[in-house]
Protein backbone atom coordinates (compact mmCIF):
# COMPACT_ATOMS: atom_id res chain seq x y z
CA UNK A 1 0.00 0.00 0.00
CA UNK A 2 1.46 3.35 -1.07
CA UNK A 3 -0.08 6.62 0.13
CA UNK A 4 0.74 10.25 -0.75
CA UNK A 5 -0.33 13.05 1.60
CA UNK A 6 -0.63 16.66 0.52
CA UNK A 7 0.14 18.62 3.66
CA UNK A 8 1.18 17.36 7.09
CA UNK A 9 -0.51 18.29 10.35
CA UNK A 10 -2.08 16.76 13.45
CA UNK A 11 -4.71 14.72 11.55
CA UNK A 12 -2.24 13.52 8.91
CA UNK A 13 0.12 12.12 11.55
CA UNK A 14 -2.76 10.17 13.15
CA UNK A 15 -4.02 8.78 9.81
CA UNK A 16 -0.55 7.68 8.69
CA UNK A 17 0.21 6.03 12.04
CA UNK A 18 -3.09 4.13 11.95
CA UNK A 19 -2.62 3.04 8.32
CA UNK A 20 0.80 1.68 9.21
CA UNK A 21 -0.63 -0.28 12.16
CA UNK A 22 -3.56 -1.66 10.15
CA UNK A 23 -1.35 -2.61 7.22
CA UNK A 24 1.18 -4.39 9.45
CA UNK A 25 -1.66 -6.29 11.16
CA UNK A 26 -3.73 -7.22 8.10
CA UNK A 27 -1.39 -7.09 5.11
CA UNK A 28 1.79 -8.08 6.99
CA UNK A 29 3.75 -5.20 5.48
CA UNK A 30 4.22 -1.51 6.13
CA UNK A 31 2.77 1.37 4.15
CA UNK A 32 5.05 3.47 1.97
CA UNK A 33 4.34 7.17 2.47
CA UNK A 34 5.08 10.30 0.49
CA UNK A 35 4.53 13.59 2.33
CA UNK A 36 4.27 16.61 0.04
CA UNK A 37 5.00 19.69 2.14
CA UNK A 38 6.19 23.27 2.03
CA UNK A 39 8.50 22.87 5.03
CA UNK A 40 9.98 19.41 5.64
CA UNK A 41 11.61 20.32 8.95
CA UNK A 42 8.33 21.58 10.36
CA UNK A 43 6.42 18.58 8.98
CA UNK A 44 8.78 16.08 10.63
CA UNK A 45 7.92 17.55 14.06
CA UNK A 46 4.51 15.85 13.82
CA UNK A 47 6.21 12.44 13.81
CA UNK A 48 8.49 12.86 16.79
CA UNK A 49 6.88 9.75 18.38
CA UNK A 50 6.80 7.83 15.08
CA UNK A 51 10.41 7.59 13.89
CA UNK A 52 9.82 4.03 12.63
CA UNK A 53 7.09 5.26 10.28
CA UNK A 54 9.53 7.69 8.66
CA UNK A 55 11.83 4.80 7.71
CA UNK A 56 9.33 3.96 4.93
CA UNK A 57 8.57 7.58 4.07
CA UNK A 58 9.72 10.19 1.60
CA UNK A 59 9.27 13.95 1.71
CA UNK A 60 8.77 16.15 -1.31
CA UNK A 61 9.32 19.80 -0.38
CA UNK A 62 7.85 22.40 -2.73
CA UNK A 63 7.48 26.16 -2.39
CA UNK A 64 3.75 25.79 -3.20
CA UNK A 65 1.39 23.00 -4.26
CA UNK A 66 0.58 25.04 -7.37
CA UNK A 67 3.96 24.02 -8.78
CA UNK A 68 2.71 20.43 -8.92
CA UNK A 69 -0.82 21.31 -10.03
CA UNK A 70 0.45 23.34 -13.00
CA UNK A 71 3.32 21.01 -14.00
CA UNK A 72 2.32 17.44 -13.02
CA UNK A 73 4.54 15.76 -15.60
CA UNK A 74 7.57 17.39 -14.01
CA UNK A 75 6.79 15.38 -10.84
CA UNK A 76 5.89 12.11 -12.55
CA UNK A 77 8.81 10.21 -11.02
CA UNK A 78 7.81 11.24 -7.49
CA UNK A 79 4.01 10.80 -7.82
CA UNK A 80 3.47 7.72 -9.98
CA UNK A 81 2.39 4.33 -8.59
CA UNK A 82 0.67 5.58 -5.43
CA UNK A 83 -2.58 3.87 -4.43
CA UNK A 84 -4.18 6.87 -2.71
CA UNK A 85 -3.70 10.64 -2.78
CA UNK A 86 -4.94 12.27 0.45
CA UNK A 87 -5.62 15.97 0.79
CA UNK A 88 -4.76 16.67 4.44
CA UNK A 89 -4.34 20.35 3.68
CA UNK A 90 -7.00 23.00 2.98
CA UNK A 91 -10.25 22.04 1.16
CA UNK A 92 -9.46 24.71 -1.46
CA UNK A 93 -7.02 22.17 -2.99
CA UNK A 94 -9.58 19.36 -3.36
CA UNK A 95 -10.24 19.69 -7.09
CA UNK A 96 -6.58 20.15 -8.05
CA UNK A 97 -5.51 17.07 -6.07
CA UNK A 98 -8.41 15.07 -7.51
CA UNK A 99 -7.21 15.97 -11.00
CA UNK A 100 -3.71 14.83 -10.03
CA UNK A 101 -5.14 11.53 -8.78
CA UNK A 102 -6.84 11.02 -12.14
CA UNK A 103 -3.62 11.95 -13.95
CA UNK A 104 -1.65 9.32 -12.02
CA UNK A 105 -4.44 6.69 -11.74
CA UNK A 106 -4.67 6.98 -7.97
CA UNK A 107 -7.65 6.82 -5.63
CA UNK A 108 -8.44 9.97 -3.66
CA UNK A 109 -9.46 11.05 -0.13
CA UNK A 110 -10.18 14.41 1.49
CA UNK A 111 -11.31 15.45 4.96
CA UNK A 112 -13.56 18.46 4.30
CA UNK A 113 -15.16 20.56 1.58
CA UNK A 114 -15.33 24.24 0.74
CA UNK A 115 -19.09 24.63 1.20
CA UNK A 116 -19.59 28.31 1.96
CA UNK A 117 -20.38 29.18 -1.65
CA UNK A 118 -23.71 29.97 -3.28
CA UNK A 119 -23.29 27.27 -5.94
CA UNK A 120 -22.78 24.57 -3.29
CA UNK A 121 -25.65 25.73 -1.09
CA UNK A 122 -28.05 26.17 -4.01
CA UNK A 123 -27.28 22.80 -5.57
CA UNK A 124 -26.60 20.83 -2.37
CA UNK A 125 -23.72 19.24 -4.26
CA UNK A 126 -20.06 19.22 -3.33
CA UNK A 127 -17.54 20.54 -5.85
CA UNK A 128 -15.77 17.17 -5.85
CA UNK A 129 -18.86 15.49 -7.28
CA UNK A 130 -18.25 17.21 -10.61
CA UNK A 131 -15.53 14.58 -11.19
CA UNK A 132 -17.81 11.63 -10.44
CA UNK A 133 -17.80 10.24 -14.00
CA UNK A 134 -14.04 10.68 -14.47
CA UNK A 135 -13.35 8.51 -11.40
CA UNK A 136 -15.91 5.93 -12.50
CA UNK A 137 -14.38 5.77 -15.98
CA UNK A 138 -11.00 4.90 -14.45
CA UNK A 139 -12.54 2.56 -11.84
CA UNK A 140 -11.09 4.68 -9.03
CA UNK A 141 -12.74 5.80 -5.80
CA UNK A 142 -12.84 9.27 -4.26
CA UNK A 143 -13.88 9.36 -0.60
CA UNK A 144 -14.82 12.88 0.41
CA UNK A 145 -15.43 14.59 3.78
CA UNK A 146 -13.81 11.77 5.70
CA UNK A 147 -12.97 11.96 9.38
CA UNK A 148 -15.05 11.87 12.54
CA UNK A 149 -17.82 14.35 11.68
CA UNK A 150 -18.48 14.26 8.82
CA UNK A 151 -17.07 10.80 8.27
CA UNK A 152 -17.62 8.14 10.93
CA UNK A 153 -20.78 9.91 12.16
CA UNK A 154 -22.28 9.75 8.67
CA UNK A 155 -21.09 6.14 8.34
CA UNK A 156 -22.96 5.14 11.54
CA UNK A 157 -26.06 7.08 10.45
CA UNK A 158 -25.98 5.45 7.02
CA UNK A 159 -25.65 1.98 8.54
CA UNK A 160 -28.64 2.52 10.82
CA UNK A 161 -30.87 4.04 8.13
CA UNK A 162 -29.99 1.16 5.80
CA UNK A 163 -31.03 -1.38 8.46
CA UNK A 164 -34.28 0.50 9.13
CA UNK A 165 -35.18 0.23 5.46
CA UNK A 166 -34.91 -3.57 5.72
CA UNK A 167 -37.42 -3.97 8.58
CA UNK A 168 -40.64 -5.94 7.89
CA UNK A 169 -42.84 -2.90 8.60
CA UNK A 170 -42.99 0.67 7.38
CA UNK A 171 -40.66 3.12 9.12
CA UNK A 172 -40.62 6.83 8.39
CA UNK A 173 -37.78 9.07 9.56
CA UNK A 174 -39.46 12.34 10.48
CA UNK A 175 -36.36 14.17 11.73
CA UNK A 176 -32.63 13.75 12.17
CA UNK A 177 -30.59 15.97 14.49
CA UNK A 178 -26.84 15.62 14.88
CA UNK A 179 -25.34 17.10 18.06
CA UNK A 180 -21.59 17.61 18.49
CA UNK A 181 -19.68 18.29 21.71
CA UNK A 182 -16.23 19.93 21.74
CA UNK A 183 -15.21 20.36 25.36
CA UNK A 184 -11.78 21.11 26.79
CA UNK A 185 -10.95 22.20 30.31
CA UNK A 186 -7.46 23.67 30.65
CA UNK A 187 -5.44 26.26 32.53
CA UNK A 188 -4.55 27.98 29.25
CA UNK A 189 -6.53 28.96 26.16
CA UNK A 190 -5.88 26.04 23.80
CA UNK A 191 -7.49 25.57 20.40
CA UNK A 192 -7.92 22.04 19.08
CA UNK A 193 -8.50 23.28 15.52
CA UNK A 194 -7.44 26.26 13.44
CA UNK A 195 -9.05 29.40 14.94
CA UNK A 196 -9.01 31.05 11.49
CA UNK A 197 -11.08 28.24 9.98
CA UNK A 198 -13.41 28.12 12.98
CA UNK A 199 -14.13 31.85 12.85
CA UNK A 200 -15.08 31.65 9.16
CA UNK A 201 -17.34 28.64 9.75
CA UNK A 202 -19.11 29.97 12.84
CA UNK A 203 -19.62 33.45 11.40
CA UNK A 204 -21.57 31.88 8.51
CA UNK A 205 -25.33 32.00 9.04
CA UNK A 206 -26.52 28.51 10.04
CA UNK A 207 -28.81 26.62 7.69
CA UNK A 208 -31.09 23.71 8.60
CA UNK A 209 -33.94 21.94 6.81
CA UNK A 210 -37.56 22.09 7.98
CA UNK A 211 -40.13 20.25 5.85
CA UNK A 212 -37.50 20.11 3.09
CA UNK A 213 -37.10 23.89 3.05
CA UNK A 214 -33.75 25.45 4.00
CA UNK A 215 -34.02 27.86 6.93
CA UNK A 216 -31.36 30.50 7.60
CA UNK A 217 -30.88 31.98 11.07
CA UNK A 218 -28.49 34.27 12.93
CA UNK A 219 -25.29 32.61 14.26
CA UNK A 220 -25.58 31.41 17.88
CA UNK A 221 -29.36 31.79 17.92
CA UNK A 222 -32.12 29.21 18.58
CA UNK A 223 -29.99 27.22 20.98
CA UNK A 224 -31.22 24.31 23.07
CA UNK A 225 -29.88 22.24 25.97
CA UNK A 226 -28.68 18.72 25.24
CA UNK A 227 -27.47 15.85 27.43
CA UNK A 228 -24.64 13.94 25.79
CA UNK A 229 -24.17 10.31 26.86
CA UNK A 230 -21.36 9.84 29.41
CA UNK A 231 -20.79 13.63 29.73
CA UNK A 232 -21.68 14.85 33.21
CA UNK A 233 -23.18 18.24 32.32
CA UNK A 234 -26.09 19.44 30.20
CA UNK A 235 -24.71 21.47 27.28
CA UNK A 236 -26.15 24.40 25.36
CA UNK A 237 -25.84 23.63 21.65
CA UNK A 238 -26.17 25.99 18.67
CA UNK A 239 -27.18 25.33 15.05
CA UNK A 240 -24.32 25.48 12.53
CA UNK A 241 -23.93 24.65 8.85
CA UNK A 242 -21.39 21.97 7.94
CA UNK A 243 -20.80 19.26 5.34
CA UNK A 244 -22.92 16.71 7.22
CA UNK A 245 -26.16 18.47 6.31
CA UNK A 246 -25.46 18.65 2.57
CA UNK A 247 -24.28 15.05 2.56
CA UNK A 248 -27.20 13.58 4.51
CA UNK A 249 -29.80 15.61 2.62
CA UNK A 250 -28.35 14.40 -0.64
CA UNK A 251 -28.18 10.73 0.39
CA UNK A 252 -31.53 10.63 2.22
CA UNK A 253 -33.87 13.15 0.53
CA UNK A 254 -36.85 11.49 2.22
CA UNK A 255 -35.81 13.03 5.56
CA UNK A 256 -37.65 16.35 5.63
CA UNK A 257 -36.13 17.80 8.83
CA UNK A 258 -32.35 17.97 9.33
CA UNK A 259 -30.29 20.01 11.77
CA UNK A 260 -26.72 20.08 13.10
CA UNK A 261 -25.87 21.59 16.50
CA UNK A 262 -22.55 22.12 18.26
CA UNK A 263 -21.81 22.89 21.91
CA UNK A 264 -18.97 22.97 24.42
CA UNK A 265 -16.74 25.59 25.98
CA UNK A 266 -14.77 26.19 22.76
CA UNK A 267 -18.05 27.21 21.13
CA UNK A 268 -18.91 29.44 24.08
CA UNK A 269 -15.65 31.35 23.54
CA UNK A 270 -16.50 31.84 19.86
CA UNK A 271 -20.01 32.97 20.79
CA UNK A 272 -18.56 35.65 23.06
CA UNK A 273 -16.26 36.90 20.29
CA UNK A 274 -19.19 36.99 17.86
CA UNK A 275 -21.46 38.87 20.27
CA UNK A 276 -18.69 41.42 20.83
CA UNK A 277 -18.78 41.95 17.04
CA UNK A 278 -15.18 40.74 16.72
CA UNK A 279 -16.02 38.60 13.68
CA UNK A 280 -16.92 41.76 11.76
CA UNK A 281 -15.36 42.33 8.34
CA UNK A 282 -15.77 46.07 8.78
CA UNK A 283 -12.50 47.88 8.15
CA UNK A 284 -11.00 49.61 11.18
CA UNK A 285 -7.99 50.83 9.19
CA UNK A 286 -7.79 51.62 5.52
CA UNK A 287 -5.38 53.39 3.19
CA UNK A 288 -4.41 53.04 -0.45
CA UNK A 289 -2.09 50.09 0.27
CA UNK A 290 -3.78 48.16 3.05
CA UNK A 291 -7.14 47.33 4.60
CA UNK A 292 -7.43 45.83 8.07
CA UNK A 293 -10.71 44.48 9.46
CA UNK A 294 -11.59 43.56 13.03
CA UNK A 295 -11.98 39.96 11.85
CA UNK A 296 -8.43 39.88 10.45
CA UNK A 297 -6.98 41.28 13.69
CA UNK A 298 -8.71 38.63 15.80
CA UNK A 299 -7.52 35.85 13.49
CA UNK A 300 -3.94 37.03 13.92
CA UNK A 301 -3.92 37.55 17.69
CA UNK A 302 -5.79 34.46 18.94
CA UNK A 303 -3.43 31.64 20.03
CA UNK A 304 -2.30 29.40 17.21
CA UNK A 305 -2.53 25.60 17.32
CA UNK A 306 0.27 24.11 19.39
CA UNK A 307 2.82 21.52 18.24
CA UNK A 308 2.36 17.86 19.30
CA UNK A 309 5.26 18.13 21.77
CA UNK A 310 3.66 21.11 23.51
CA UNK A 311 0.27 19.37 23.62
CA UNK A 312 1.91 16.29 25.15
CA UNK A 313 3.62 18.49 27.74
CA UNK A 314 0.29 20.16 28.57
CA UNK A 315 -1.24 16.75 29.32
CA UNK A 316 1.74 15.59 31.41
CA UNK A 317 1.63 18.76 33.51
CA UNK A 318 -2.19 18.65 33.71
CA UNK A 319 -2.47 22.03 31.97
CA UNK A 320 -5.17 20.19 30.00
CA UNK A 321 -7.35 18.67 32.71
CA UNK A 322 -10.11 17.12 30.63
CA UNK A 323 -11.24 16.94 27.01
CA UNK A 324 -14.04 15.18 25.16
CA UNK A 325 -15.40 14.98 21.66
CA UNK A 326 -18.85 13.50 21.14
CA UNK A 327 -21.20 13.19 18.16
CA UNK A 328 -24.74 11.87 18.67
CA UNK A 329 -27.42 11.61 15.97
CA UNK A 330 -31.02 11.48 17.15
CA UNK A 331 -33.19 9.76 14.53
CA UNK A 332 -36.91 10.44 15.07
CA UNK A 333 -39.03 7.54 13.81
CA UNK A 334 -42.69 6.93 13.05
CA UNK A 335 -43.38 3.18 12.86
CA UNK A 336 -46.49 1.75 11.21
CA UNK A 337 -47.02 -1.71 12.71
CA UNK A 338 -48.98 -4.06 10.39
CA UNK A 339 -51.25 -5.27 13.24
CA UNK A 340 -52.04 -1.83 14.59
CA UNK A 341 -53.61 1.23 13.05
CA UNK A 342 -51.81 3.44 15.54
CA UNK A 343 -48.36 4.73 14.61
CA UNK A 344 -45.60 4.29 17.15
CA UNK A 345 -43.08 7.10 17.64
CA UNK A 346 -39.56 6.54 18.95
CA UNK A 347 -36.07 8.03 18.87
CA UNK A 348 -32.92 6.09 18.07
CA UNK A 349 -29.66 7.70 19.16
CA UNK A 350 -26.40 6.59 17.59
CA UNK A 351 -22.93 8.05 17.61
CA UNK A 352 -19.57 8.06 19.31
CA UNK A 353 -17.49 9.75 21.97
CA UNK A 354 -13.83 10.05 22.87
CA UNK A 355 -12.82 11.11 26.37
CA UNK A 356 -9.80 8.96 27.29
CA UNK A 357 -7.47 11.74 26.25
CA UNK A 358 -4.71 11.35 28.90
CA UNK A 359 -4.30 7.68 27.92
CA UNK A 360 -2.81 8.74 24.58
CA UNK A 361 0.43 9.55 26.42
CA UNK A 362 1.28 5.84 26.37
CA UNK A 363 0.75 5.49 22.62
CA UNK A 364 2.32 6.69 19.34
CA UNK A 365 -0.60 9.16 19.15
CA UNK A 366 0.65 11.22 22.09
CA UNK A 367 0.53 14.92 21.22
CA UNK A 368 -2.68 14.67 19.19
CA UNK A 369 -5.53 16.96 20.14
CA UNK A 370 -8.81 15.53 21.40
CA UNK A 371 -10.34 16.39 17.99
CA UNK A 372 -7.47 15.44 15.64
CA UNK A 373 -7.18 11.99 17.25
CA UNK A 374 -10.76 10.73 16.62
CA UNK A 375 -10.77 12.52 13.25
CA UNK A 376 -7.59 10.75 12.13
CA UNK A 377 -8.65 7.38 13.58
CA UNK A 378 -12.05 7.58 11.90
CA UNK A 379 -10.59 8.63 8.55
CA UNK A 380 -7.78 6.08 8.72
CA UNK A 381 -10.07 3.12 9.42
CA UNK A 382 -12.47 4.05 6.62
CA UNK A 383 -9.55 4.60 4.22
CA UNK A 384 -7.96 1.26 5.06
CA UNK A 385 -11.12 -0.83 4.65
CA UNK A 386 -12.08 1.07 1.51
CA UNK A 387 -8.68 0.14 0.09
CA UNK A 388 -9.21 -3.50 1.16
CA UNK A 389 -12.57 -3.47 -0.65
CA UNK A 390 -11.52 -1.24 -3.54
CA UNK A 391 -12.98 -3.62 -6.12
CA UNK A 392 -16.45 -2.61 -4.81
CA UNK A 393 -15.85 1.14 -4.98
CA UNK A 394 -15.69 3.65 -7.79
CA UNK A 395 -16.71 7.24 -8.31
CA UNK A 396 -17.16 9.95 -5.66
CA UNK A 397 -18.50 8.34 -2.47
CA UNK A 398 -20.08 9.87 0.64
CA UNK A 399 -19.30 8.00 3.87
CA UNK A 400 -22.97 7.31 4.75
CA UNK A 401 -23.18 5.18 1.60
CA UNK A 402 -20.24 2.94 2.53
CA UNK A 403 -22.18 0.62 4.92
CA UNK A 404 -24.49 -0.57 2.15
CA UNK A 405 -21.49 -1.29 -0.07
CA UNK A 406 -19.38 -2.99 2.63
CA UNK A 407 -22.06 -5.23 4.17
CA UNK A 408 -22.64 -6.22 7.79
CA UNK A 409 -19.42 -8.14 8.46
CA UNK A 410 -17.09 -5.32 7.38
CA UNK A 411 -19.28 -2.73 9.13
CA UNK A 412 -18.94 -4.70 12.38
CA UNK A 413 -15.16 -4.91 11.96
CA UNK A 414 -14.95 -1.14 11.48
CA UNK A 415 -16.92 -0.49 14.68
CA UNK A 416 -14.77 -2.98 16.61
CA UNK A 417 -11.62 -1.29 15.34
CA UNK A 418 -12.93 2.10 16.47
CA UNK A 419 -13.57 0.68 19.94
CA UNK A 420 -10.05 -0.75 20.08
CA UNK A 421 -8.74 2.81 19.64
CA UNK A 422 -10.64 4.06 22.73
CA UNK A 423 -13.60 5.47 20.78
CA UNK A 424 -16.96 4.59 22.34
CA UNK A 425 -19.78 3.61 19.98
CA UNK A 426 -23.22 4.59 21.27
CA UNK A 427 -26.59 3.11 20.31
CA UNK A 428 -29.84 3.53 22.24
CA UNK A 429 -33.57 3.33 21.50
CA UNK A 430 -35.50 5.89 23.56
Amino acid sequence: MRVAFFGVGAVCSVISTLLCEQSSKNLKNCVEFLFIVRDEKKARLHFYKNSELLENSKFLEVSSFEEIFHHPIKYKKELENYDIFINSSTPSYNIEIMNLALEFNSNYVDLASDIYKDEVIDSLKFEQQKLEQEFKNKNLFALINLGVSPGITNFLIGERINSLQNLPYEVKITKLELNLLEEIQSKKLIFSWSPKVAIDELAFSPIFFKKNNPKIIEPFSKSKFYKFPYFRNVVEVYPVFQEELISLKQSFPQIENLKLNIGGNELELMKNLYQLNLFSNKYCYEDENEKISINSIIKNIVPKMKSPEIIEDYIKKKTIKYAEFSAIADIYLEISHPDKKKKIKSIESIGLSFSKYPELLKTPYSGSTYVSYPTGIGAGILIFYSYMKKELLNGVILSENLPKIFGNSVNDIIKRELSSYKINIYNLIK
